[in-house]
């Protein structure tokens, strides 16, 4: 009993030792994905402001955080492979730091999203700025694909041009293809 209480120990000691340096680098990527998860409720609000009748119910579903649950161990364990080859594959380089670069690219890419996440279905001025740069995520909320999208908003849009011309209004043009800030809101159809 007392040698598997000792071998026990020793399998536990090796195992922390070997995750041990990983924690700080799995809990920057954790933190991203938490803010990641946070921006994308919130675009699922205003989308369901802005889209009443919308497939989106404006929450968190569970589905998705299982994704993401397992999305986070699939990165710890190639930061802790990056950590092993770093260290017994390629130690004679003097630690080339390949865990922070693994966990550095996945928080990168989780940055991308977030920003995204809040630039998509925003009226504001740097969020129009930003989505000339990275893709609209409302057509993925929506679970439309994005041409539909395009032809619910330029309807939209046609409208609102044919209400203000008969109204002696010129219309001004919305560069914005997603979500735009102009449309009525309960436009989307459910499909």
């Amino acid at each position: 009993m007392h040698s598997l209480t000792r071998f026990l120990a020793a399998v536990i000691g090796v195992i922390w030792a070997y995750l041990e340096p990983t924690i700080p680098y799995a809990i920057l990527c954790v933190f991203a994905v938490l803010i990641d998860c946070l921006t994308a409720w919130r675009l699922n609000r205003r989308i369901k402001q802005k889209y009443p009748k919308a497939k989106t119910d404006g929450k968190l579903k569970s589905a998705r955080m299982t994704k993401m649950i397992s999305d986070l161990a699939i990165v710890w364990l190639c930061i802790l492979l990056a950590v092993g080859v770093d260290e017994h594959l390629l130690g004679h380089f003097g630690g080339l730091h390949l865990g922070q670069y693994v966990a550095a690219i996945f928080v990168l890419c989780t940055a991308v999203s977030i920003l995204e996440n809040e630039s998509s279905c925003n009226g504001s001025a740097w969020a129009r700025a930003v989505q000339r740069i990275v893709t609209s995520k409302v057509s993925r909320h929506l679970d439309i694909d994005e041409d539909e999208l395009e032809e619910i908003i330029h309807a939209d849009t046609k409208k609102k041009k044919s209400r203000k011309s008969s109204s002696a209004e010129v219309p001004s043009a919305s560069p914005a293809v997603e979500c735009d800030d102009s449309a009525p809101a309960g436009s989307a159809s459910e499909e």
